[in-house]
């Protein structure tokens, strides 16, 4: 139970998230105005920087003018200005006045990965956001306050820059940030974060967990939360165990030092782990639907990440599950409001919206919409400018408006803009695939194949890469192996069990040419103007084009 302290110290920190939420409510009464502020709050994080003078920054007042200074930018447009910074020149890309807490990593279009700046006023943003989210969740769900909390962040400092600035993910810093009386709810500690290998790093965020009364589990990847509770049941006999004695099996965690760090949280409680035993017994497994009273989950359950919602439901049980809203290491879009529904109101204080048409999506420059002028049912790509230097920046997000919370859309997120695959958040691009079949393929001594990747969904994810005969035990290891060095995210992914290895399928050359004859009749293009996507982005899509090439 919480002390009367706790109680005291929680209840002014609700009164703050309270004032909080009330100023969010009150720039969705006046989305121009709140636009408007976010976009003063960008130009002032770079104000005086090369990018600044670049662009003509100093004489951007408004949406329109910047419209006409700066054109759409991707990251690789930014990335020499943030490397600069990274290598230390301040203003590079931000103001002299601005610090850089670290810079948040996230797969790119290249096998370099994105360093997304955290200023000061963007940690501030995010952790706002997230402090919004929040508040509205324990309004809706009373029965999880004051009861601890299953969270689940990355390492904020995974890497350092050449001038000692951590880099990892911005999750890990939210984390660390937190107000006190929050993290004093947290079943799990700092240390975990840690623990290199993914396996024991989940074990032991559920070693801290079995023990509490865990209100609600919150993580952006559902697939994170569906492994966490799959390890705890994998690994039960030791978890009972261990939390018989009190201890940190040395089997799974192995670095010395950081157990003995772990341990010192830790008291033997052999009525609970015979309460678990019992449980297991009598269920068959550890699920924490049975060994939790949880109010509710929540993770992204957008775009391909629907299909994780029945094994979540699965393992937790049929509590309410509510969206975590779209958001990125670039930084937050939309904050939902309403419990198992993908859609969340536009968070029109995070940053300068602008919105490029479904119709535009593939032109270098088109013209963008501003929050007010879209319109429902339409899907569009999500552009934004925000605290973290990042200036007209094409997140290529494509949400559909699905409503409105008076003037502000309420969005759903669909899927990556172009060719990129995100089954459990890996962001896979097509240059991605090629550039690692073609690494694979040079490493092995074999020429160049006709093939075509695909999304398949299992018990993990996985891709396949359907090609012409080949040695494919071989050329699977070799291409996961290469998309492992081209992304990241896929590696990570592949690491913690999330995503399961790429497999090769061999296919004639007449299925293949059947294939993209499919292809071509259903975009009505000409042979001249078609080329065989690398890359497929629904999941199972192979197996649905080649039985369509059965019926020509």
């Amino acid at each position: 139970m919480p002390s009367w302290v706790e109680r005291i110290a929680a209840r002014f920190a609700f009164l703050h998230a309270r004032r909080v939420y009330g100023r969010f409510q009150r720039a969705l009464r006046d989305v121009q105005a709140s636009q408007r502020q976010a976009l003063r709050s960008a130009l002032t994080v770079v104000q005086g920087s090369d990018f600044a003078r670049r662009y003509s920054l100093a004489s951007v007042h408004t949406l329109d003018d910047l419209r006409k200074a700066v054109p759409l930018l991707t990251y690789e447009d930014t990335r020499p200005y943030v490397d600069r910074l990274r290598d230390g020149d301040t203003t590079a890309l931000l103001s002299p006045r601005q610090r850089v807490l670290m810079f948040a990593t996230s797969s790119g279009t290249t096998a370099q990965p994105k360093y997304i700046p955290v200023t000061v006023p963007f940690a501030h943003d995010y952790r706002r956001g997230w402090n919004t989210f929040g508040l509205k969740l324990l309004v809706d769900h009373p029965q999880a306050v004051l009861r601890p909390i299953l969270q689940c962040s990355g390492r904020h400092d995974e890497r350092r820059t050449p001038k000692g600035v951590p880099c990892g993910a911005i999750t890990g810093l939210m984390a660390r940030t937190q107000k006190r009386i929050v993290r004093r709810f947290y079943v799990g500690r700092p240390e975990i974060a840690e623990i290199a290998d993914a396996r024991a790093r989940y074990y032991t965020l559920m070693r801290f967990g079995v023990v509490r009364d865990v209100a609600f589990a919150v993580t952006a990847n559902p697939a994170t939360l569906i492994r966490l509770a799959a390890v705890a049941n994998e690994e039960s006999e030791t978890l009972l165990r261990d939390v018989r004695d009190g201890s940190l099996d040395r089997g799974i965690v192995d670095e010395e030092p950081l157990r003995r760090r772990l341990e010192a949280g830790l008291r033997p409680e052999p009525q609970r782990a015979r309460e678990l035993a019992a449980l297991r017994k009598r269920c068959g497994r550890l699920r924490p639907a049975d060994y939790w009273k949880l109010e509710f989950v929540a993770c992204w359950t957008g775009g391909s990440m629907s299909h994780f919602l029945d094994p979540l439901a699965d393992w937790y049980g049929r509590v309410p599950v509510r969206d975590v809203g779209l958001l990125a290491s670039e930084g937050r879009v939309t904050i939902p409001l309403e419990d198992n529904s993908p859609t969340g109101v536009l968070d029109v204080s995070a940053a300068c919206f602008e919105f490029i048409s479904g119709e535009s999506a593939e032109q270098l420059q088109p013209q963008t919409l501003s929050a007010t002028e879209l319109e429902t049912g339409c899907d569009y790509a999500v552009v934004l400018t925000n605290t973290a230097g990042l200036i007209r920046y094409r997140l290529d997000d494509v949400v559909r408006v699905r409503g409105w919370v008076g003037q502000v859309p309420v969005l759903e997120f669909l899927h990556r803009a172009g060719r990129v695959s995100s089954v459990v958040g890996e962001k896979l691009t097509e240059n991605q695939v090629a550039a690692a079949v073609q690494k694979a393929c040079h490493e092995l001594g074999i020429g160049a194949l006709d093939f075509v990747v695909a999304p398949q969904w299992a018990d993990p994810p996985f891709y396949r890469m359907n090609c012409t005969p080949c040695d494919a035990q071989a050329l699977s290891r070799a291409v996961d192996a290469a998309l492992c060095e081209q992304n990241d995210e896929y590696r990570s992914r592949r690491k913690s069990g999330r995503l399961g290895c790429l497999c090769v399928r061999t296919l004639d050359r007449t299925c293949l040419a059947a294939l993209d004859t499919t292809l071509m009749v259903s975009r009505g293009g000409s042979p001249e103007q078609y080329k065989r996507p690398g890359l497929l982005t629904g999941l199972g899509e192979d197996d649905t084009l080649l039985a369509c090439t059965r019926q020509i």
